[in-house]
């Protein structure tokens, strides 16, 4: 008995995972955003946690038959839950092996099912409470491993499970920890979409997530926002995609996106501490839209003065990622002088180094006004 008692604790201990990792922890540019994140808000060091309580062998399929048990099934979810978020680097071949078991098991897909049925019924009622949202967030956990299986994505697709989970996306509520439950709901979607399946790009714009991600990062925390952006490059990155986006016949949709993005980059123009990876996102969607001609020159004519006249030359500095990104697109829609502004003097002045200001000058000047041609595709930037 001594043994259980002590795999029950364990399951009691369990850490909890940040939201970052929850939600951006199968995207592929994540690592990305980590780095953009990591001067706002360093990462603490500490001790690994070990999911002792799932070593043994044929633990995961027991778990999965103990959310057949209204009363263990909490424990249960938070136990796989904790599994998956530490093996999926780790241990792929496991992690896979645990998406099979999640979509074929009997009854498991119904009762994960019924957990957000259950968590819809609060939602009516304006009841959803800090727990019910950190048990939500374990299933969620739960479909991001099936998602990432190349193996059962699209069968996935096909139980129609994720459609619904819009109206958990797009549910709004004060209680500030469902953002972050927001944010891992979309990551089920960005996950799918990132495998650049042509029938789940289909799927993913017949179901109106390009709509869904706009007013996602219209209304939502910096998390919500990131992972919206990422599932609109998934869709753009996809010629299929791409089209259906700047095709004249979705010219409401076009307006759409490049108006959330303005807003976004004016909130980022006034804000004290202006996000690096936002701004990295945002520009990232108008390098992509300009693959497609229309695009392109809808991009020529709006692209967002504070992105293209120096609003954030301190972030370029501390990101060359991001400043050779925004070359990229200047010099693609011939604008690259729009970047110097018109105090370009008090400009560089006020962001000299210790080698002066004439070196600053000459720097800047060079890096933009001398610069070879575009690149049609930035091999660090856009994923294959």
């Amino acid at each position: 008995m001594g043994g259980k008692e002590e795999e029950i604790q364990e399951i009691h201990d369990l850490p909890e995972f940040s939201w970052e990792e929850r939600s951006l922890h199968l995207l592929e540019t994540s690592k990305l955003d980590e780095d953009f994140a990591k001067i706002k808000r360093p990462r603490k060091g500490g001790k690994k946690h070990r999911v002792r309580c799932m070593s043994r062998p044929m633990v995961v399929p027991e778990v999965i038959i103990e959310l057949q048990d209204p009363v263990g099934r909490e424990s249960a979810l938070r136990c796989l839950s904790a599994f998956l978020l530490e093996k999926r680097l780790e241990d792929l071949e496991n992690y896979n092996r645990t998406g099979h078991l999640l979509l074929h098991s009997c009854c498991t897909m119904a009762l994960l099912s019924q957990e957000l049925v259950s968590f819809f019924r609060m939602m009516v009622n304006q009841i959803p409470t800090i727990r019910s949202s950190k048990r939500l967030a374990n299933v969620l956990t739960l479909y991001q491993c099936i998602a990432a299986n190349k193996e059962t994505r699209l069968e996935f697709i096909n139980t129609c499970v994720p459609n619904l989970l819009q109206p958990l996306i797009l549910f709004e509520t004060p209680l500030e920890v469902f953002e972050n439950v927001r944010a891992v709901a979309l990551s089920v979607i960005g996950i799918l979409c990132q495998a650049g399946d042509p029938i789940i790009i289909q799927w993913a714009v017949n179901s109106d997530m390009v709509e869904i991600c706009c007013t996602c990062i219209a209304m939502g925390n910096e998390l919500t926002k990131v992972v919206g952006m990422h599932i609109l490059e998934a869709i753009m990155q996809d010629e299929s995609g791409l089209w259906y986006v700047c095709s004249p016949e979705s010219d409401h949709l076009l307006q759409k996106i490049l108006t959330t993005l303005e807003h976004l980059g004016k909130n980022l123009a006034v804000d004290e501490d202006p996000s690096p990876r936002l701004l990295f996102h945002i520009i990232r969607c108008h390098f992509m839209l300009c693959y497609d001609m229309r695009g392109y020159r809808i991009v020529t004519e709006k692209l967002p003065k504070q992105i293209s006249n120096g609003y954030f030359l301190d972030i370029m500095e501390d990101f060359p990622l991001i400043r050779d990104l925004l070359e990229d697109v200047l010099l693609i829609v011939n604008r690259v002088y729009d970047y110097l502004p018109e105090n370009l003097d008090d400009v560089l002045y006020h962001h000299s180094n210790v080698q002066g200001e004439k070196e600053t000058r000459s720097h800047h000047t060079n890096a933009l006004c001398n610069s070879h041609q575009p690149k049609l595709m930035h091999d660090e930037i856009v994923c294959s």
